[in-house]
This record gives structure tokens, C-alpha cells and sequence, in this order.
């Protein structure tokens, strides 16, 4: 089992060293978003951590095909203000999900 255990310390200490300290900065941004995307337009809380979702995986861009099938009711103005908000927050950057 040693080598089972030394593979989780690495994964532990990777976790703790690289990806925790940019959580805050991420959590932050993400409500300075949600803040910003609420004075654009009126949406429930999910479909407003979906879009944000969207974007950060599409490097701050909404696809047509997720714009179709979930933000049709939005306008081009409204969509395109959404995105800069996201931009704005995060500068394009893709969501790391791991």
C-alpha cells in the first residue's frame, strides 16, 4: 500500500499547493460577476452560474449552440454585455474543473 499512500500525499500536496491558493481569487471574481450580470439583465441564480459556466469554458464566450438551448430569450446586446462581465472578471480564462 506504500505506493498507493505516497500517490495520495502527491495529489494532497498538489491540491494544497497549486489549486487552493487561486480559489478566493476565483470565488470573488465569481461574485463580482454575478453582481454585474444581475444589473444587466433579471435571471435566477442557476441560469446565471450557467452562463458564467459557459463562458469560462468557451474563453469568456457563450457557443451558439449553448446560447440556443439555454439564454435564447436574451438579445445580441444582452448577451454580448454577459460576456464582457465574465471577460471583465476573468480575462478569458478557461475554467479549470479538475
Amino acid at each position: 500500500m506504500t505506493p498507493q499512500a505516497e500517490a495520495l500525499f502527491r495529489f494532497i500536496d498538489q491540491t494544497i499547493d497549486a489549486e487552493l491558493p487561486s480559489q478566493p481569487a476565483f470565488l470573488a471574481s465569481y461574485d463580482k460577476t454575478k453582481k454585474a450580470m444581475q444589473e444587466i439583465v433579471d435571471m435566477p441564480d442557476r441560469q446565471i452560474d450557467l452562463f458564467i459556466h459557459f463562458c469560462l469554458q468557451n474563453n469568456g464566450r457563450i457557443s451558439s449552440r449553448k446560447r440556443t438551448n439555454h439564454f435564447d430569450f436574451l438579445s445580441d446586446e444582452e448577451i454580448a454585455s454577459l460576456e464582457q462581465a465574465v471577460q471583465s472578471a476573468y480575462g478569458g480564462e478557461p475554467l479549470n474543473d479538475s
